[in-house]
């Protein structure tokens, strides 16, 4: 099995491909003099579960979230949009200070995965699947701690498993073999719908509640009472419907319109 990824340039991303039982060292504290000098000039993509949690840690909307600190972004190939955590003008986290990180225990899952990235090769590779490497910037200290890690451990003590876990649909629609291969290119309406549905939960809530999306839709009572409590459900739901809408599977039927007599 080829045990290393393509060198991307000048990154500090190290060719060698790591399973769940792969080791490194690494501890990252106040004491280390490059303490939070990784978090700025890098790109962090937000998932929807990010934008749950860092929009009820400063008790704002997602939509308000989104607009102050996100970004949008196009994947080249499958042109559809992600969002990006906005920088400040002097290219640094928002929520970064000489402390630390002031939103910590609702940080994205791409800072919980340093300093380790993650990846999925195409099934059809040999080794295919999700895979990790190292990435190592040259000024960080954490590399040299004693503290010895596998990767299954990191991710436990980062509580990454109940990220993949809620996004896990969305990252299913997102790196679909037909959104991939798709040559057609996604109009404006159907970009924001796909927004709507997966990052903006609060908005969803109301297209679901307040237009006539439950009388459209075939949508069972549990659901619907779980859903109106539960945001994380709510989310969800809403990662399931989009995936109905854009490729016709695993969602929910739009309701039997009744034929009326014509007078």
């Amino acid at each position: 099995m080829d045990d290393t990824i393509k060198e991307l340039g000048n990154s500090p991303v190290i060719p060698v491909k790591m399973d769940l039982d792969s080791k490194f060292s690494f501890q990252c504290h106040k004491g280390l003099g490059c303490f939070t000098s990784c978090c700025g000039r890098i790109d962090i993509f937000l998932t929807p579960y990010d934008v749950l949690r860092m929009k009820n840690r400063l008790d704002i909307s997602s939509g308000a979230f989104l607009a102050m600190y996100g970004q949008v972004m196009e994947l080249k190939k499958a042109r559809i949009p992600l969002f990006m955590l906005r920088m400040t003008e002097d290219k640094k986290c928002p929520f970064v200070t000489k402390e630390g990180c002031t939103i910590y225990p609702d940080r994205p899952v791409a800072c919980r995965y340093y300093p380790l990235g993650f990846g999925i090769l195409k099934s059809t590779e040999v080794g295919g699947g999700d895979f990790f490497f190292p990435i190592k910037e040259g000024y960080c200290e954490g590399h040299n701690e004693e503290k010895e890690w596998t990767v299954r451990e990191w991710r436990n003590s980062q509580e990454i498993n109940k990220y993949d876990f809620v996004n896990k649909v969305w990252l299913d629609i997102i790196l679909s073999k037909k959104l991939l291969a798709s040559q057609v290119v996604p109009d404006e309406k159907t970009k924001q719908l796909y927004l709507l549905a997966s990052y903006d939960v609060d908005s969803f809530r109301s297209f679901v509640f307040e237009s006539r999306f439950l009388d459209e839709y075939e949508v069972d009572q549990d659901t619907i009472d779980l859903i109106r409590e539960d945001e994380v459900e709510l989310l969800q739901f809403a990662h399931r419907w989009l995936r109905g809408v854009l490729f016709g599977e695993g969602g929910y039927k739009r309701k039997m319109k009744e034929k009326t007599e014509e007078g």
